[in-house]
């Protein structure tokens, strides 16, 4: 449908921010939500959409994903991002932000320019980085080579233009982070701690300077460890036991189990734990299918990306909607909670929770529609329709889809 068409969604089991409403409807108005609530009849001249008493779900809000079906954000291609951002729209992901991975600071700033730029279609809200500002003992599946301190400044020309840089993930130990964790936050940019050696007093000061986010708990962070016969708290505990930060969760059940989900949802709640997808270019893509992203060389697994050495995870294979599955039907969140951690509180953490990541009046027009086993159905942004799958299958294997 075209956005000056007025379309009524009825008989919807609405998810809202504390409660599922059953037999509920969303009216959708050029391209923003006009009313959500009890059943009413809408105008005789809008479309109806009947959804059987099907789920609907606010369009998620995905701040940590670097590619699918073979490409990334890496890339200087519009073709790659608008493919990327295209095929997380279809799986549920209405507003995604652009990740990339460590990669030398020109091939980065010539794919910043790329998202900087206005094109027809599917484009992401923003850029996230991550890296290259990373501690190389937590690098993960980041080039060593790559990777540079912030003390050389170098970061001041990967945001040259604001505005659109929306998220940066560094370590915060390394020499010089100080001033680039205040700089970034004086230009409304969330910083977050990730692929770190950080310690408790290191968190702290950082928080003080504007840091209050942290990338994918229990993936290329310090955990607790001995100094002879004390023990020491890493980063992970620092943030699990902290009233301050907000975090990220892969609930893929390969970068985390169904346990260790459950312990994060414990210790921080729905309203400062942030679903992510971490999703590779191997998304979407079956298993043994090489890709690249930026410097690294990947391979999808089983369920998840490898790097080439098979010693590292590259990413996941997985959509926002398929960790929000895992998490509901394998770690037993309850599906209300899951849904603000993959659409409210990650659009909190961006300053868009007036725009997108709850359905309510005046936000935009983005839903999900799931059947009775999480699985999307429908997707509307801004009002029109992307995706529409009758059975509500999206032709991935169960045991990949599950995690």
């Amino acid at each position: 449908m075209r956005n000056e068409q007025r379309t009524a969604v009825v008989n919807a089991s609405v998810v809202h921010t504390d409660r599922v409403g059953f037999g509920e409807c969303v009216f959708l108005s050029d391209g923003i939500i006009e009313y959500v609530g009890e059943h009413r009849r809408p105008p005789a001249d809008w479309e109806v959409i009947d959804v059987g008493g099907r789920l609907v779900l606010p369009g998620l809000v995905d701040i940590h994903a670097h590619g699918a079906l073979g490409h990334t954000f890496n890339e200087a291609s519009a073709h790659a991002w608008r493919t990327v951002t295209a095929a997380h729209a279809a799986a549920g992901s209405t507003t995604l932000l652009a990740t990339l991975a460590t990669d030398s600071l020109p091939a980065m700033m010539a794919a910043l320019a790329v998202g900087r730029r206005r094109w027809a279609g599917d484009r992401p809200i923003g850029a996230h980085l991550e890296g290259p500002y990373l501690n190389p003992a937590f690098r993960g599946a980041h080039p060593r080579d790559a990777l540079r301190v912030p003390d050389d400044h170098s970061w001041r020309e990967l945001l040259a233009e604001p505005g659109f840089v929306r998220m940066v993930t560094l370590a915060p130990e390394l020499p010089g982070a100080e001033d680039m964790i205040w700089a970034l936050a004086q230009r409304s940019v969330a910083v977050s701690a990730g692929h770190s050696a950080a310690s408790a007093e290191v968190m702290a000061a950082a928080h003080a300077d504007g840091l209050r986010h942290v990338a994918h708990l229990w993936s290329g962070q310090s955990m607790l460890c001995k100094d002879g016969p004390w023990r020491a708290t890493g980063l992970l505990e620092s943030v699990l036991s902290s009233t301050e930060f907000t975090a990220e969760l892969i609930a893929d059940g390969r970068h985390l189990s169904a346990d260790l989900v459950r312990i994060a949802y414990r210790c921080l709640g729905p309203d400062r734990l942030c679903l992510v997808s971490d999703a590779s270019a191997g998304t979407g893509l079956p298993r043994g299918t090489e890709f690249a992203m930026g410097a690294v060389r990947g391979v999808v697994a089983d369920g998840v990306a490898l790097d080439h050495t098979g010693g590292s995870f590259c990413g996941s294979t997985s959509f926002l909607s398929d960790i929000l599955r895992f998490t509901v039907l394998r770690a037993g969140v309850p599906l209300v909670d899951a849904t603000r951690m993959a659409a409210t509180t990650p659009a909190l953490v961006l300053g868009i929770a007036d725009r997108v990541g709850s359905l309510r009046p005046g936000l935009a027009a983005d839903l999900v529609v799931l059947d009775d086993s999480l699985r999307v159905l429908r997707v509307a942004r801004g009002g029109q329709w992307l995706y529409e799958e009758p059975d509500g299958s999206r032709d991935m294997g169960e045991e990949e889809a599950d995690g």
